[in-house]
């Protein structure tokens, strides 16, 4: 097995942007999802009830974390992070999380509200946001930033493909947002795996990804096609939730690149042969 694919999502529910490496920190991979678009009192807003985020793209200096936001019939606009004379510090919320991060200003906030046609500003982290990982699930203190709950999403380009199988127009693997993608396995065969390693970073795959109306939305429109529901709904349903692809944390730090060599160090239990979570 090997990576095929890796993915950046700078800016949370914004479009993904395919790289060659992505390196790993306490947070997880360098510059994912560091920044977040919130509304007028702080909450999160996501392609769930703004579809139009997947067509704003979110560019990122991985030295000076400076960030450049575009979009089709709009300027593009650069945010610089080591300055901004109308910075602060506000209380932002995620899902039930509620944490410190820094408001990047009015000239961005003007820009996003006129691209999305409703009030909204930029957030981003800094050294005051502190968000823990589901203690359910994270055993070592482990950290995450703006992703709904986890600092990697792991998928096989095989389960994409076997998901695709049941479409009559076939989805690319953008609309499951993950950051790695993993090709030479079976089906839905991350179901089963409990620990992954690729150079020296090991990952836990320790919580299936459960699954909203983001991946109705294509992103190259930010239309919903209620058929890519619909076909989760039939083949990835269990208990009432539909699942694809599996969270992950990871332990060491350092880069991991396209072509790297996965190797399976332990499955987890039960070890379930089928292609389908129906119930």
């Amino acid at each position: 097995m090997h990576i095929s694919e890796l993915y950046l999502h700078p800016v949370k529910s914004t479009a993904a942007i395919s790289v060659q490496e992505l390196d790993y920190t306490a947070l997880g991979p360098n510059c994912d999802r560091q920044w977040m678009i919130v509304n007028d009192v702080g909450v999160f807003m996501s392609q769930r009830k703004h579809p139009k985020l997947c067509l704003l793209k979110a560019e990122v200096s991985v030295q000076t974390q400076n960030l450049k936001l575009s979009a089709v019939g709009h300027k593009s606009i650069l945010i610089n992070s080591s300055n901004g004379t109308d910075r602060k510090d506000i209380n932002v919320t995620i899902w039930k999380d509620s944490v410190i991060a820094s408001d990047c200003g009015e000239s961005v906030a003007i820009w996003l509200s006129e691209f999305l046609g409703t009030s909204c500003r930029l957030v981003c982290l800094n050294n005051r946001t502190v968000r823990s990982v589901n203690t359910d699930f994270a055993k070592a203190g482990e950290l995450v930033a703006f992703a709904d709950g986890f600092p990697t999403l792991v998928v096989t380009q095989e389960s994409l493909d076997e998901f695709n199988s049941h479409l009559e127009v076939p989805v690319d693997v953008r609309r499951f947002r993950p950051n790695i993608v993993i090709a030479g396995a079976t089906p839905y065969a991350e179901d089963s795996w409990q620990t992954i390693r690729v150079g020296e970073i090991e990952f836990n795959l320790v919580k299936p990804c459960s699954r909203c109306i983001i991946p109705s939305v294509n992103p190259d429109t930010g239309q919903k096609e209620m058929a890519v529901n619909q076909a989760l709904l039939k083949t990835r349903r269990h208990e009432q939730i539909t699942y694809f692809g599996q969270n992950a944390l990871h332990h060491g730090l350092g880069k991991i690149r396209v072509g790297d060599a996965v190797e399976l160090i332990a499955r987890s239990q039960p070890d379930p042969n089928s292609r389908s979570m129906r119930s």
